[in-house]
């Protein structure tokens, strides 16, 4: 592994789906206020941000691949296949994308010392992936229970980072040392919503009859499906699936922020920020835009407590993170 600078920030890049790339605005900010990075610990969306500003050094990158992303690709990441096994999704098209990027490459080559967080999915374990092939360890990471397929690595079968440390702050503090700044994306951050389960954005409706009506679905029997599933009525049998999902999805995101919330009583990073990412759903990969500008207001807003962590990083002895430093927002 690369061995981390003397100075710098330690980013903790938590998980969150699209939410996450409102990582890449925090990216940006200090980079054009040149406040380093030396090290990060990304989980799920975490660690694929992460890994690729270590493998670019340079948001902007990161920026023109998550605004090329519409709503049509963002689909065919994430629709049913037959190779799928314990998720609905095989995830084969995620980890092309990630090894388009990083070719070959391994956790070590990364221009940045760089860790993801996975599960176990026997054991329940943190994994901490510190070396091995970058695309897997990022797609490990990722792999959302019940929809991405469990990955395999080195004998075991691992799934999100999200279900046992949505937002590894402890660990990139372990690993790196301090000052930490954490970015806490996942549904729940920043309080659960009240809204209704069943509620789906009306032009998320309108451009799954769109897709419906494209000749190659007619001919993907298990892609016809699932979207029929997406479009049915709450009352009708298809439509008590699709809420029978939604409760799910809300009770792992409940379980995800008192995970974090548990962490936090435990230990504090020195910064948490919490991008206004509320408006985003976990699969809008095509509201990237909206995300990276939540990311950029969150950084802005705290660059005075950013500045003194840097100053705090380049004395002989940073300071240990004390609960509720400098400031939370």
């Amino acid at each position: 592994m690369v061995k981390p600078a003397t100075e710098g920030l330690v980013l903790a890049l938590g998980a969150g789906g699209a939410r996450g790339l409102a990582h890449i605005g925090v990216l940006e900010v200090l980079a054009e206020h040149g406040l380093p990075v030396r090290a990060i610990a990304g989980c799920s969306i975490g660690a694929e941000i992460g890994a690729l500003y270590a493998r670019y050094g340079d948001p902007a990158v990161l920026a023109r691949i998550a605004l090329g992303v519409d709503w049509k690709q963002t689909l065919q990441l994430f629709l049913p296949d037959a190779a799928a096994m314990g998720g609905v999704c095989s995830g084969r098209k995620i980890l092309a994308f990630l090894e388009e990027h990083m070719p070959g490459m391994a956790l070590e080559d990364l221009g940045l010392p760089f860790l993801a967080i996975a599960t176990d999915l026997h054991s329940g374990e943190e994994v901490i992936l510190r070396s091995g092939p970058a695309a897997g360890a990022v797609r490990a990471s990722l792999s959302l229970p019940g929809l991405l397929m469990p990955y395999p690595w080195e004998g075991r079968l691992l799934i999100d980072g999200g279900v046992v440390n949505p937002v590894p702050f402890d660990v990139a503090a372990d690993s790196f040392g301090a000052p930490v700044v954490a970015v806490a994306v996942h549904q729940g951050a920043r309080g659960l919503s009240a809204a209704p389960i069943d509620t789906r954005p009306a032009s998320w409706r309108v451009q799954l009859r769109a897709l419906l009506d494209q000749p190659w679905v007619s001919r993907a029997r298990l892609v016809r499906t699932w979207l029929e599933e997406q479009l049915a009525e709450p009352a009708g049998p298809r439509g008590m699936q699709w809420r029978a999902r939604a409760v799910l999805t809300q009770a792992v995101n409940i379980a995800q922020a008192q995970v974090v919330q548990q962490r936090l009583l435990a230990r504090r990073p020195a910064l948490y920020l919490l991008p206004d990412v509320d408006r985003i759903g976990p699969f809008e990969f095509y509201k990237a835009r909206a995300a990276i500008a939540a990311g950029r207001a969150v950084a802005r807003a705290h660059l005075p407590d950013l500045y003194a962590l840097l100053a705090a990083s380049r004395r002989e002895s940073p300071p240990a993170a004390l609960p509720g430093t400098p400031g939370v927002g």
